[in-house]
């Protein structure tokens, strides 16, 4: 099958053409003269179509977004009757909506020590919410962020975020430090055990901070789990760990649940998991699973309380707009209805098998990680030492190429980034479609992947 498949067919073609006129695309891979896009024209479940009917598996939920999958009924009847009973209200007021999904994160869903929520309009905005919230509170500079993290595009969370295209938006903000990801796989140090991996990343994350003049420290911002950068999970403890050396020095510990929130690992929030009450969660996309933008800030009692002698006068106009949160409210019925969670709980461990079994019989495959619903393929010319595959055999580059063969020779749609895709299909998913998913991967890996293993 060609690379050069249209997407189009019909009176899509004109639509088509008229987009790569005018649009200016997101995440381009090629200078926008050369670059082609896929042209989406309606999605269901776990499938979308593209302009000339084409089915495709969605095997990343879009951007690890679309939790709920597409087209559910619920979620667009709520919204519907929002945009006709109040489209937007200025964010300043209160509406009867923003009370209720509220109540419901803080009651039924959040860690028992957050008592307020503040909607943004995405994951990028509530981390730069954050930001503030963590430096007026502890009047305090400096922030801590790891390497091989994503916190967001906007200035702040460009600063946050710690992986090489942050380089792009030099200078980034002063005071922001990063320091070194707890992630084992190709690590140079070979622990006899997880614990043992714990304790020597925490002791050089306290070492750093306090070589940084820890009153100085505001907070230390990190991923319940690591990803885009690559589903990396830490080991026993750490995320405890940090919580500790957090409360030793009076610093605040902000979890960014953005992609792994919203039962993706198999709980609301995957810092639960652990039993780690953050100061602060940021959120977005499995909130209401994409139908509507929405992001948000849980935020802690003790945080709370200051804003109860404190004014918060920053704001952004389509904060807690309300055609996100009646989607949010929506969406979390649906989550409850279809026990979503049990969901999760149940294919976690095919999952976990069928990862395991790619990565035992491909050369290519040099690790696999998940959790719940959430998982990771790397590629690598060695399972022991990350030697990761970035170029193919026409010396091209091997990840973006890959992703483009499995959607026209496979018809999966993916993400990923250096040599990693995400597998992270909607949570709706059934038994049969991950086996055929990882149907499809197993002979699109030994078709493309394992011949550059020499």
């Amino acid at each position: 099958m060609s690379n050069n498949i249209s997407y189009v067919a019909g009176e899509n073609a004109a639509s088509y053409e008229k987009a790569r006129k005018y649009n200016l695309f997101s995440f381009a891979n090629a200078p926008h003269k050369d670059y082609k896009p896929f042209f989406v024209d309606h999605a269901d479940g776990i499938y979308v179509y593209d302009g000339a009917g084409k089915e495709y598996i969605d095997i990343a939920s879009e951007l690890v977004n679309v939790n709920i999958g597409f087209n559910n009924r619920h979620i667009i009847e709520a919204v519907q009757k929002q945009v006709e009973r109040l489209a937007y209200i200025a964010p300043r007021h209160a509406f009867a909506e923003a009370g209720e999904l509220s109540e419901l994160l803080i009651e039924k869903i959040a860690p028992k020590n957050m008592k307020k929520v503040l909607f943004t309009l995405g994951g990028s905005e509530a981390n730069e919410f954050a930001i503030r919230f963590v430096k007026a509170f502890t009047g305090r500079d400096k922030i801590f962020s790891k390497y091989e993290s994503y916190h967001g595009s906007t200035y702040g969370a460009s600063s946050l975020t710690g992986e090489s295209e942050r380089a792009s938006l030099f200078p980034t903000i002063p005071g922001f430090i990063k320091y070194p990801a707890p992630h084992l796989y190709g690590y140079d140090i070979k622990f006899a055990s997880e614990e043992e991996a714990t304790k020597h990343f925490l002791s050089r994350l306290e070492y750093q901070i306090q070589q940084e003049c820890p009153e100085s420290v505001a907070a230390v911002f990190i991923e319940s789990v690591t990803g885009s950068n690559g589903v990396y999970l830490y080991p026993k403890g750490y995320l405890k760990g940090v919580r500790e050396i957090c409360d030793k020095y009076g610093i605040l510990m902000v979890c960014d649940e953005v992609m792994s929130g919203f039962l993706r690992t198999g709980e609301w929030f995957a810092c639960q998991a652990d039993g780690v009450e953050p100061d602060l969660i940021t959120f977005a996309k499995g909130v209401n699973s994409a139908y509507a933008p929405l992001g948000g800030v849980l935020i802690s009692e003790k945080i709370a309380n200051y804003y109860e002698e404190n004014a918060f006068t920053a704001g952004l106009t389509y904060n807690a707009h309300p055609l996100g949160v009646a989607a949010a409210i929506a969406c979390i019925e649906e989550y409850f209805r279809l026990d979503v969670k049990g969901n999760v709980k149940k294919q976690e461990p095919l999952l976990k098998k069928k990862l395991a079994e790619l990565k035992a019989k491909h050369p290519s495959v040099g690790d696999v990680r998940s959790v719940g619903l959430f998982g990771a393929i790397e590629f690598s010319y060695s399972k022991d030492h990350k030697d990761v595959i970035r170029k193919n055999a026409a010396g091209e580059p091997f990840l973006g190429n890959f992703i483009t063969k499995l959607r026209n020779d496979y018809g999966i749609l993916t993400m990923g980034g250096g040599s990693t895709i995400i597998v992270a299909p909607p949570l709706i998913i059934n038994e049969a479609q991950l086996d055929e998913i990882f149907d499809r991967l197993d002979k699109a890996i030994s078709e493309y992947a394992d011949g550059l293993i020499k």
